[in-house]
């Protein structure tokens, strides 16, 4: 304003001393100063370009509404936002659902999975309409909102009520046991507010089948609790089972959260066996770092004795024939020391061979360097990114040349010196697969633990996938790469494994009541995504591609209560300043100019003025 008042005295003193006072034009003269003055103004104006702000932005508003779970949940206001959202909108206006994305508000219940309010100002910010958001505060993303990206924004806040409530936040379940193992279940409660009583039920069921119930004590709130469970696979059976996990809490007024579900695989022989023979502490080692890193269950058994034979873990003895039945139903055998027994079992299967020292009777001693250079094999890919310098040297090497069809996935050199020898060999294909294992003193890796120990797990979780691969048949082409069990809101992601991907593909998808048929259009990378309402599902691609069963969870973290963060606006409250707009952009300030001066040009040529 007050570039304008100086704009605007210039402007005047120098049109008034030229036609008032040197052409001394009188009364008519007046009225040119006047359109110079006016002239002379925009131009100074437009010259410097001053900015101002103005409130609010041109156009029919926009309104954000937060569409996520935690505004329907208990305490949350959603029929209050609703409300405000319509009004604000007004009958032109256009209203926005928000919360894993933006777009139009299609549903009358609140059903994203998360809050995240981001991509919803980018959107309307490029618009350039008034905006206003509703929402309950509980946003995900509020802190990585770029400075400046709310403004224009208004923002309406109906924060949820605080109302009593407990969830199952966490529950860790194996994917796989064995029918005479014990299942592990580990378990995180949340307890917030005043819930009555002082215990809380937790069931664990199979369907309808109660499979055990705990009454465990409520601490004061808000609290968080952590218990383990230990049940019996038996309970369940064999096959693959949906576990539920419930808790029950009286004055707890949001359920939702109170119910968990694991899809669990429960075998009746482990897809590994490992065979130590005769027993060794390598063996043990070599059977712990298995079942770490295969995700499969694993069984060992080791020879104490001429014909004595125990369970690796629970040191139990087991007969000739128990051993002989596990390597026969096993989907891999690995073999260390003597594969006496191995050679007595009459089965197809991939096998993984570890002589030891007591075995090999030509080994070369030394120390063996393994080579920088990994040659190339189908194990080539994971092994790669091993540092072979920081690996300490092996015992020995056994004599070995590779057949024809052999490939060597890892190789050694003595000393660092001469010609590389096998460490590591591979050979087969379909359901004959085998590695051997020629170098010895791996015990050195794993004794120094770090690159050493890390070494030993990516070696051996790249052999069990190779062999392990033989098995596979057409049934599994299709897995679901996001799990058997997903949250609510949260679509179901199917992956091919296969070397080639569909432009398009149809999935059966059952309930107990009901099959529906999904056309999925896999992306580049061979992913596409179906979204399900709550419930349990098996699913079947057309032609025998693959199968499988999925679990949409009721709960959803949007139920449990978050803090309210205030999205950062620029200015003092929720209400923030519009946009700075230059006088530049004002395009009738030019017209304005070019019109005075045009007119004074025209009425100085009317009058005969130069």
């Amino acid at each position: 304003m007050l570039l304008v008042v100086i704009a605007v005295g210039i402007a005047a003193t120098i049109a008034g001393v030229i036609y008032l006072r040197q052409e001394k034009l009188g009364l008519e003269g007046f009225g040119f100063a006047v359109l110079r003055t006016v002239g002379f103004t925009a131009l100074i104006l437009l010259l410097f370009n001053p900015g101002c702000s103005q409130r609010g932005s041109r156009g029919l508003p926009i309104v954000l509404l937060d569409r996520s779970l935690s505004m329907g949940a208990a305490g949350g206001r959603w029929s209050a936002a609703l409300d405000t959202a319509r009004a604000i909108a007004g009958s032109d206006g256009t209203i926005l659902g928000f919360g894993h994305g933006v777009g139009p508000l299609a549903d009358s219940q609140p059903t994203d999975g998360s809050s995240r309010i981001r991509e919803a100002l980018a959107e309307t910010r490029a618009l350039g309409r008034p905006t206003t958001v509703v929402t309950d505060g509980e946003l995900t993303d509020a802190g990585d909102i770029p400075p400046g990206l709310a403004w224009g924004a208004t923002v309406v806040l109906l924060p949820r009520d605080t109302v009593p409530g407990a969830a199952l936040v966490a529950v860790g379940v194996p994917d796989r046991v064995q029918l005479d193992d014990s299942i592990p279940v580990s378990v995180t409660i949340a307890v917030w507010g005043n819930v009555q009583g002082d215990t809380l039920i937790l069931d664990v069921l199979e369907g309808e089948r109660r499979i055990v119930v705990r009454a465990l004590g409520l601490p004061e709130t808000p609290a968080v609790l952590q218990r383990h469970l230990v049940l019996p696979a038996r309970r369940l059976g064999t096959g693959r089972r949906v576990m539920e996990l419930r808790l029950t809490v009286d004055g707890d007024r949001e359920t939702r959260d109170n119910v968990r579900k694991r899809v669990i695989t429960v075998t009746e022989q482990p897809a590994i066996v490992v065979i130590v023979d005769p027993a060794d502490w390598e063996g043990r080692f070599l059977l712990r770092v298995l079942s770490d890193v295969s995700g499969v269950p694993v069984r060992g058994f080791a020879r104490i004795g001429l014909e004595e034979w125990v369970d690796m873990r629970s040191l139990e003895p087991v007969s000739l024939v128990q051993v002989r039945s596990a390597i026969r139903t096993a989907g891999l055998v690995v073999a260390r020391g003597s594969d006496n027994v191995l050679s007595t079992v009459n089965r197809r299967g991939p096998v993984w061979r570890w002589p030891t020292g007591n075995t090999v009777r030509t080994a070369l001693p030394g120390d063996w360097y393994l080579a920088r250079q990994v040659p190339a094999s189908p194990l080539a890919g994971a092994l790669t990114r091993l540092e072979w310098d920081s690996l300490p040297p092996l015992t020995g090497v056994q004599v070995s040349e590779p057949d024809s069809g052999d490939w060597v996935a890892v190789a050694a050199q003595l000393g660092r010196r001469g010609a590389a020898r096998p460490v590591l060999l591979g050979r087969g294909l379909g359901r004959d697969r085998e590695l051997i294992t020629v170098g010895t003193g791996l015990w050195r890796w794993t004794f120094r633990g770090g690159a050493g120990l890390e070494a030993v797990k990516t070696l051996l979780a790249a052999g069990v996938d190779w062999l392990l691969q033989s098995g596979r048949t057409v049934q599994e082409e299709v897995l679901l790469a996001s799990g058997p069990v997903v949250r609510r809101s949260t679509p179901l992601l199917f992956e091919w494994s296969g070397s080639s991907v569909p432009d398009s593909a149809v999935v059966r998808i059952a309930t107990e009541h009901e099959e529906r048929e999904h056309t999925l259009f896999p992306d580049p990378e061979g992913r596409a995504q179906v979204s399900l309402e709550p419930g349990v599902y098996r699913w079947e691609m057309a032609g025998a591609a693959g199968s499988g069963l999925a679990v949409v969870e009721e709960y959803s973290d949007e139920f449990l209560p978050r803090q309210v963060v205030e999205i950062d606006t620029g200015v003092d409250g929720s209400h923030v300043l519009s946009e700075e707009l230059f006088l530049r952009q004002r395009w009738w300030l030019f017209f304005l100019a070019v019109l005075v001066f045009s007119a004074e040009w025209a009425w100085r040529q009317r009058r005969g003025l130069p």
